[in-house]
């Protein structure tokens, strides 16, 4: 009798460490899915951080505007070591067009049916005098494609979100200039929940330069973005 209540036991124990095993894979990804959300990571070479992928609507044949992406490493601007740099500018030319936008996207794996909250940081800046902060001519925004694909422009109005960063910093005085600053200071935050209605989604994250004005340049950082469930 001893003997069979032994076997009965180890039975019901193997039984539950193997629900234990499974219920991971089930309940799928879970914490921080984002990766090199602290651009301590790396970059490729055209200045995207590792992980991320680019986009834009600059085409500078048509004589639009310049878009360009860096590894931004001034203090100021940053936590930790880097931070992600998107610029749009409209330096040399005659005249620009409006809604001109880039930015970066990763697709993220998930699990459906789970809220995940979403946080970035950042800070917008330009340059001294710019009339176009005044008039909401510069604004982040975040996008997720529910169904996990990577073309930006295929998704509506409805699946961006504006980042309610109202102030548009001078190009070389941002709040972390003041060496008293601490770091967690230096750069705004911006939160946000998403429930996912699959196992993947994709999160975009752009700068939108609204108005076609010319001899212009806008600046976004971007650190500290992290997709927690």
């Amino acid at each position: 009798m001893k003997t069979r209540i032994g076997i009965g036991s180890l039975l019901v124990a193997l039984a539950l460490l193997a629900v234990l095993l499974i219920l991971p894979s089930v309940a799928g990804p879970a914490g921080n899915v984002v990766d090199n959300g602290d651009f301590e990571g790396g970059f490729e070479w055209d200045g995207v951080g590792l992980g991320w992928s680019k986009f834009h609507n600059c085409h500078e044949d048509e004589d639009l505007c310049t878009a360009s992406f860096h590894d931004d490493t001034w203090p100021p601007v940053i936590y930790g070591e880097h931070s992600q740099l998107i610029e749009i500018n409209t330096f040399c030319r005659g005249a620009s067009m409006p809604n001109r936008y880039a930015g970066l996207y990763q697709v993220l794996s998930v699990a459906k049916g789970t809220t995940y909250e979403l946080c970035i940081h950042g800070l917008l800046r330009s340059l001294p005098g710019d009339p176009d902060p005044a008039s909401w001519g510069y604004t982040p925004q975040v996008g997720i494609d529910q169904a996990g694909g990577t073309d930006w422009e295929a998704l509506g109005v409805d699946d961006w979100t504006d980042v309610p960063w109202d102030t548009v910093h001078p190009r070389l005085a941002p709040p972390g200039i003041d060496p008293d600053l601490p770091e967690d200071d230096r750069l705004e935050e911006f939160c946000m929940d998403v429930t996912a209605d699959s196992d993947n989604l994709t999160l975009f994250i752009r700068l939108w330069k609204k108005w076609p004005t010319n001899s212009r340049e806008v600046l976004l950082n971007l650190d500290g973005i992290t997709f927690e469930g």
